[in-house]
């Protein structure tokens, strides 16, 4: 399966192009809502340069004879915003999505490469389906049987950017907590580790597991997601805090994050030594 164009993608990158255009003419939000005529208020400009709100063709139109932006660049923005407005594979599910998951499936679907720190659970885009089903129904003891069935299926679904001609890049680091914690009973985590042993072998995947000998670590605060776009995307961090989430886009943040993760990788065992692991305790669990 080919990348699938994301409309969450497509909007970032339309929204940041909004505002260089009014940075490189020294224009403030203020000035440029008075060249149009007060046709957009202020705090409407501000939010098509966050990203907060999506731009109607006209207005995009509009905004771009102020910046007097030339035709082929023009149809490029216009392109952009179009692509930004369709529908996303995942928007069928939007009756079981959270609004921060739906927009974190939208970055994913799009990334280049995954760097992510887990400290509880398998990362997602590598689970089993009873193993996802059972952290699931684990996590929303008060959806029915219908809902966590959507909620699977999106999960599965997700997978797909490790397939096809131009697979996403998966480095994880997996606390032996991930590793060791019964989830699902012991057939649902032998053929989980199973997985990630078989998976493990994949071009451009590196499973690594940070064992509880390493002792205290750089991320002991909470598991994280670093996504990786091509240029001139930047890079996304993405924290699960349980009831909502985080996504962190400042340069020194990210980089931070990076950084952190090239502590975890060193300190975890080495990627043959983890699929060893994942086998001989995929073993335990018979």
């Amino acid at each position: 399966m080919s990348v699938r164009p994301s409309p969450t993608v497509r909007s970032k990158r339309l929204a940041r192009e909004l505002r260089r255009l009014r940075e490189e003419r020294n224009l403030t939000i203020e000035q440029v809502a008075t060249l149009a005529g007060n046709e957009w208020n202020p705090s409407t400009l501000g939010r098509w340069e966050n990203g907060d709100r999506r731009i109607r063709p006209a207005d995009l139109r509009g905004l771009l004879d102020v910046y007097e932006v030339a035709d082929g660049a023009r149809e490029t923005l216009m392109t952009l915003a179009r692509e930004a407005r369709q529908r996303g594979w995942w928007q069928v599910y939007g009756d079981v999505l959270p609004s921060e998951y739906s927009s974190y499936i939208g970055l994913e679907t799009e990334a280049r490469s995954m760097r992510t720190y887990q400290q509880q659970l398998i990362p997602g885009i590598v689970q089993t389906e009873d193993y996802a089903r059972a952290v699931i129904r684990a996590t929303r003891p008060d959806d029915n049987d219908a809902a966590i069935d959507r909620r699977v299926a999106v999960r599965m679904d997700r997978q797909a950017v490790l397939e096809g001609k131009r697979p996403m890049s998966l480095w994880a680091v997996l606390d032996e907590a991930a590793v060791r914690r019964m989830v699902g009973g012991p057939q649902v985590m032998r053929a989980q580790l199973d997985r990630l042993a078989e998976i493990a072998e994949r071009p451009g995947i590196q499973l690594q597991v940070l064992p509880f000998s390493v002792g205290a670590h750089a991320a002991m605060a909470s598991s994280f997601v670093i996504l990786g776009f091509e240029s001139p995307d930047p890079d996304v961090v993405y924290i699960d805090t349980g009831t909502s989430a985080l996504f962190i886009e400042a340069t020194t943040d990210v980089a931070a994050y990076r950084l952190t993760f090239d502590h975890l990788r060193a300190s975890a065992l080495a990627p043959g030594e983890s699929q060893r692991l994942f086998r001989a305790a995929a073993q335990e669990f018979a």
